[in-house]
């Protein structure tokens, strides 16, 4: 039996991203006590000003295949799923209306 590792895992999605065109930022070098943090907290999971960045691209690339006529290399559907967070999920996130817990092993918080 060939067994296999966390990190071995973990390397290999991270090759797989990055030849995708994803940019792979090491977690401390953004943590909340590094010197260029991008999170106010270890409890933010998601990067928000990156996904306001990432979803004002995208839905722009939506207008301009709008205008030109040109759907080629645009997926509709998840420019949709984008618009949808960017509508619904993203404000509650942003006001805190949205909690998340850290758990830790043993189920203590």
């Amino acid at each position: 039996m060939t067994w296999i590792t966390e990190s071995e895992i973990e390397e290999f999605a991270i090759e797989l991203l990055e030849k995708s065109g994803y940019q792979y930022i090491y977690a401390p070098d953004i943590a909340p006590d590094s010197d260029t943090p991008q999170r106010s907290s270890f409890e933010d999971v998601l990067l928000l000003e990156r996904l306001k960045k990432a979803v004002g691209r995208i839905t722009q690339n939506k207008a301009k295949t709008i205008d030109t006529k040109d759907d080629q290399g645009i997926n509709s559907k998840q420019i949709h799923t984008l618009e949808k967070l960017r509508d619904t999920l993203l404000p509650k996130l942003m006001s805190g209306e949205v909690r998340v817990k850290l758990e830790q092993e043993g189920g203590g918080i």
